[in-house]
Order: C-alpha cells, then sequence, then structure tokens
C-alpha cells in the first residue's frame, strides 16, 4: 500500500525506518506547509462567519412572522446561512482528509504541522523521502506491505503440474531463518504458464506464521504429493 500526502508540502520529520512494523493509523510523519495553516484559518473565519449568519438569521425570522421585514430580505437571509453552512461543511471534510481535528481547531488549536497515518497495519517496506524534502500530492512517500495476509507463493514445472493439488502439504524454508523448516498448505493452483522457464503458480497459506516474514522473500520448497504410514527406528537404535 502506497501512503501519500493529500497536499503538497514539506516533510518535517519522519518517525518510521524500513522494516520497521507499523500499526493502522500510527503517524509515519510529518509534514508542514503555509497553506495547512490557512486553511485552518479559513475554517476558524468560516466557522465564526456561520454563527453570524445564524443570528441573522433567527432575527430576519422573527421580523419576517411578525409582518416587519420583506419576504426577499428574509429569503436572502436564508440563502446566506445555506452558503455560510456549505463553506464550513467542505472546509470541515478538508480538515479530516488531512487528518486534521476541526474541534480542537474551532478551540484555537491551530498545527503548524499535520500527520501522515497508515492506512493499514504491516511492515514498512520502503522510505522514498527525506526530511525537508518538498513532496507533490499523490506523490508515495511509503510503500506499507501487509504482513498478517503473507503467502508462500511457489513455481511447479509443466512436467510435475499433475501431481500438484489444493489441500496438499508444502515444506518450505527461507533466507531470514536458516535450518528452519516451515510449513503451508496449498490454497489454489494457476491456470496459466508463465515463460522463461515454463511453470505454473501455486499458492500456500502459512501455518503458525512467524513475524519476521516479509513479501519478496525467497523460498524454496518440497510439495508433499503423498503419504505413507510404515514403521521406522531412530538412527540411534541401529
Amino acid at each position: 500500500s502506497a501512503v501519500t500526502a493529500v497536499v503538497g508540502a514539506n516533510v518535517a520529520e519522519i518517525l518510521v525506518i524500513e522494516g520497521e512494523q507499523v500499526r493502522k493509523g500510527q503517524v509515519l510523519a510529518y509534514i508542514s506547509h503555509p497553506d495547512l495553516v490557512q486553511v485552518q484559518t479559513e475554517f476558524l473565519n468560516a466557522s465564526n462567519d456561520l454563527a453570524l449568519q445564524e443570528k441573522e438569521f433567527a432575527r430576519q425570522e422573527k421580523l419576517y412572522e411578525a409582518g416587519v421585514a420583506s419576504g426577499e430580505t428574509f429569503q436572502r437571509s436564508r440563502a446566506a446561512l445555506n452558503n455560510a453552512e456549505g463553506r464550513v461543511q467542505g472546509l470541515r471534510s478538508q480538515l479530516r482528509l488531512l487528518n486534521l481535528n476541526p474541534e480542537r481547531i474551532l478551540q484555537g488549536n491551530i498545527a503548524q504541522r499535520i500527520p501522515v497515518v497508515s492506512p493499514i497495519s504491516g511492515a514498512v517496506q520502503m522510505v522514498n523521502v527525506k526530511t525537508g524534502q518538498y513532496t507533490q500530492a499523490q506523490t508515495p512517500m511509503f510503500e506499507i506491505v501487509n504482513t498478517e495476509h503473507v503467502h508462500a507463493d511457489l513455481m511447479v514445472f509443466e512436467k510435475d503440474v499433475a501431481k500438484v493439488e489444493v489441500g496438499q502439504q508444502v515444506k518450505f524454508t527461507v533466507e531470514s531463518r536458516p535450518g528452519t523448516e516451515l510449513t503451508a498448505e496449498i490454497i489454489s493452483v494457476g491456470k496459466t504458464f508463465e515463460q522463461d522457464p515454463k511453470a505454473l503458480h501455486l499458492h500456500a497459506e502459512i501455518e503458525n506464521k512467524p513475524e519476521n516474514l516479509i513479501p519478496g522473500m525467497y523460498v524454496r520448497g518440497r510439495i508433499l504429493i503423498d503419504s505413507t504410514q510404515t514403521t521406522a527406528l531412530p538412527e540411534s537404535a541401529i
């Protein structure tokens, strides 16, 4: 998952490094720009204007009901109130996209920088920015990979395709855990061949998944295509 800033801004602080585990909603970095302060100020001004328009509308409504004010004046007051409400709601939505709390701003807390948060839980695969750098809107700042749904992706050569099927067990090892054999179960077998070499992809769900498995790791596996029970002795008994 690519993490981007919704507006162009300067990177004020980076809080994570590559390989670090993060949770959904965790702050990855802070960005700052004068425009970010301006939108908060505009929201405050628009909220103050809305309060005035609400009072004016209530006053014009009473005068209209009493037959003192004209219908045209009352309608203009209603239109001004609707416009003020629309502007406040628009700015409120914009602030939420920036991960800013509108209620805190109404209390006078103007943020000088805004957070960039992770949309998912996982591991930081790549940090694409540096402190002080200006980043454009929608430009990937971080790459987060979901480590909760990591599975083993294996390739089977054409001559062995007829031997594999869903449900078979896979024994495999990864470079990060030398000497440790992990177990997985085949959950799907591809329907099209890849060329050079000609092979079929299959996916296996990993049992008792270790925490340090990261997408992209190289695995070497054995597919158990048959299971036979027999009597055996340990080597020490021979």
